[in-house]
């Protein structure tokens, strides 16, 4: 499966990535799901459909991943200073809100803010 996630957190998911809508400018990123047996993987994708991670400040997003024990939102990040990472962002035990729905604020936020101060890291 293929989704496009929106900036509003609305979600377009398709069988294939061709079938997704590409032009608007609200769609924030694309993703192609992978599901394991602990985790679902959300992997990032560019305009084309192949993975590519999304450039936020001071970051780059490879994956978000929602991990079933426990109903956790991680994401999988990649900084200068810090490597390649899992954080955990969120965690809902009932959830209500599809993860890439939650996700999106988290990302506008990170983006806005920068990876240092979104990590409490900030001197």
């Amino acid at each position: 499966m293929y989704c496009a996630v929106y900036t509003n957190g609305a979600i377009d998911m398709k069988l294939t990535f061709e079938m997704l809508h590409h032009s608007s400018k609200y769609i924030l990123f694309f993703v192609k799901i992978t599901n394991c047996a602990s985790c679902r993987y959300y992997h990032i994708l560019n305009i084309k459909g192949e993975i590519s991670p999304l450039e936020l400040n001071g970051c780059k997003l490879i994956a978000i991943i929602y991990k079933y024990a426990g109903a956790i939102i991680a994401f999988e990040m990649e900084s200068p200073d810090r490597g390649v990472e899992i954080i955990d962002v969120y965690e809902q035990p009932d959830f209500h809100f599809p993860p890439l729905t939650i996700s999106v604020s988290f990302i506008k936020h990170l983006n806005n803010i920068g990876l240092k101060a979104f990590l409490g890291l900030e001197e």
